[in-house]
């Protein structure tokens, strides 16, 4: 599994994976129903931030989004959001992917990281 930046080449295998989960309901209070555009405006996020790939082979398996938290005197917060292909969940992917975040959020300078919305019924992310 290699991870790496995403770029918009990558939105049209990031974003069935997107779709399925925040339809799912379960872990995400995106709206309903979002266009692949408007999705993708959620998801790929833009300097200050940074969106990443894992890839298995030239399969997208999970991405997470990450940024500061809050701008102004919230910035030296980091956040981010995780999303694995639930078919490629089990492998290791989500740790893969919050070591990533974490060691981002080091080399920017962040003095701490907050995931604001893991619910609590989302297991997996509680146990990672």
């Amino acid at each position: 599994m290699l991870i790496r930046d995403a770029d918009e080449k990558d939105w049209p295998s990031i974003y069935p994976i997107f779709a399925e989960i925040v339809a799912a309901g379960r872990t995400y209070a995106y709206p309903e129903n979002l266009s692949r555009e408007d999705a993708r405006s959620y998801w790929m996020a833009g300097p200050p931030g940074r969106t990443v790939v894992a890839v298995d082979g030239d399969v997208v398996v999970g991405t997470p989004t990450m940024g500061p938290n809050r701008p102004g005197r919230g910035s030296h917060v980091a956040t981010a959001s995780f999303m694995v292909d639930p078919l490629q969940q089990s492998r290791g992917v989500g740790r893969a992917l919050g070591s990533e975040v974490l060691d981002w959020a080091r080399r920017e300078g962040f003095r701490a990281i907050q995931f604001n919305a893991v619910v609590e019924t989302n297991a997996a992310a509680v146990h990672l």
